[in-house]
């Protein structure tokens, strides 16, 4: 079996308030097959692994999961768009990240398209459901073309798929939360992804398979272990319970979807979920999505350090006083430059270490970038003990390469893009720990710089990495 894929790429574009669901139950049809579980696609070697435990080289871990069928699917008519919502959290409200790279996808779909059918799906990093699908770019879209259909014509087919994407250009990043921060408004805190058969259909309509019911309506195994708020269940975040099987996503609770296209254009329900007898089922649909850490998310997501030990806190050798978020200042006079500052830059993560430094205005002079496993001073290390010219907030001391900032002379800024010629990453400790930067550099001319006699030195603020 052919699988071939497209792939565009496009910016994220945030969404509205919410539109007024209209009921739409003539749509949802009965699955009367067999759902059956095609595999995994694995993008990067053009092959198929035929069983359901398919993705244990994707993830490290579920990232969205509403797989908890309840015996429907949604039958649109030729040319007809559904989109759906969720989300992902972000650190702030249980969430592994801020940023993730999605490398796996499942989706599940009813078809009377004889032997195979063509799909597209896309996915959109901001979306509120019924907001206008076709307003929003993409972060990703994808043309699924020799999937499975329903046999011979007339007979409908039913087919959970996996695409593994892992080792390839095709992954896409999702910020936790759209924008890596939890406001509790589905318009700024949902992820959306959109389903069409791209070629007509034989017979019938066909469409995505209907899924979540944490209440346990329709299928009891929905409802074992939900999490906060009864949405949640199957999705490894720590916050939110991370039970395994089958589960009803995070964002569910809008219960409603969008149609466009095909006649059914507007936002829709099944005419309302509830504890009550004979309840509608819950207007979401199978969708499933594994990754892990991602980087470069529009809300930030790069696990970068914390800066402390600044030269405005009174503490500076000769009294002076160094700008906010600087070190002691350096130069002629006592005040002299404001201190220099040193940023972090990149992502502090074993998985994907980028990490860096910038250090800006500083003066003229060489330094030399210097780490530690802990900080030293007064409390915690945050106020530094005076050395020279400036703070030493750093032990024990290893030294990285020389660097020469020529920032006094007009240069923006110096990068340091890895300690010791190798990756900061490399010289952390193991996950959860912490390492501690600073700048040292020559600071001549300086009359706070050991006023008594000896070498003329300075420091930036510093540091606190902790590495995932």
């Amino acid at each position: 079996m052919l699988l071939r894929f497209t792939l565009s790429a496009a910016g994220a574009m945030v969404l509205a308030s919410t539109a007024a669901a209209q009921v739409q139950t003539g749509t949802m049809q009965p699955i009367t097959s067999p759902v059956k579980d095609a595999g995994t696609y694995h993008m990067a070697t053009g092959t198929w692994t035929r069983d359901t435990g398919a993705t244990a080289l994707v993830g490290p871990s579920q990232l969205y999961d509403n797989t908890c069928t309840v015996g429907y699917y949604t039958g649109l008519p030729d040319g007809c768009t559904m989109a759906d919502s969720g989300r992902i959290p972000s650190q702030d409200d249980g969430g592994l990240f801020d940023c993730y790279e999605v490398n796996c996808f499942t989706v599940a779909y009813c078809t009377f398209e004889p032997v195979v059918t063509t799909l597209g799906l896309a996915y959109y990093d901001s979306y509120a459901n019924c907001d206008g699908i076709t307003a929003a770019s993409p972060a990703a879209a994808y043309a699924l073309v020799n999937v499975p259909g329903g046999g011979t014509a007339g007979t409908i087919g039913c087919w959970i798929l996996t695409f593994n994407l892992t080792n390839t250009t095709f992954t896409f990043n999702l910020g936790g939360n759209a924008d890596g921060t939890y406001d509790n408004v589905p318009s700024t805190d949902h992820f959306g992804w959109s389903w069409t058969q791209l070629v007509p259909t034989t017979g019938s309509d066909a469409g995505p398979i209907l899924a979540g019911d944490p209440l346990g309506n329709f299928n009891v195994s929905c409802g074992l272990a939900v999490a906060a708020n009864g949405q949640g269940a199957g999705t490894d975040h720590p916050g939110w319970g991370g039970a395994a099987g089958p589960g009803t996503g995070i964002g569910t609770e809008l219960d409603q979807f969008e149609f466009n296209g095909g006649g059914l254009t507007g936002c829709f329900w099944f005419g309302g979920y509830n504890s009550s007898a004979g309840s509608n089922p819950l207007g979401a649909f199978f969708h499933k999505l594994d990754g892990g850490e991602g980087t470069g998310c529009g809300g930030g997501g790069e696990n970068q350090g914390t800066p402390f030990c600044f030269g405005d806190t009174g503490n500076c050798p000769g009294g002076a006083v160094g700008n906010a978020g600087a070190g002691c200042p350096h130069g002629a006079g006592p005040n002299g430059a404001g201190g220099a500052v040193l940023t972090p830059t990149g992502d502090a993560n074993f998985g994907n270490d980028t990490y860096g430094f910038s250090v800006t205005a500083g003066p003229s002079s060489l330094g030399i970038l210097i780490q530690g496993a802990n900080p030293i001073g007064f409390p915690n290390g945050n106020n530094g003990v005076p050395d020279s010219a400036g703070l030493f907030c750093v032990a024990p001391q290893l030294r990285g390469f020389i660097e020469f900032t020529n920032l006094g002379a007009g240069s923006d800024e110096a990068q340091i893009d890895d300690f010791q010629g190798q990756p900061f990453g490399a010289t952390a400790q193991p996950v959860g720990s912490s390492t501690y930067n600073q700048f040292w550099f020559r600071d001549t001319g300086n009359p706070n710089a050991n006023p008594g006699g000896g070498a003329e030195f300075n420091f930036s603020n510093a540091v606190e990495t902790e590495w995932i």
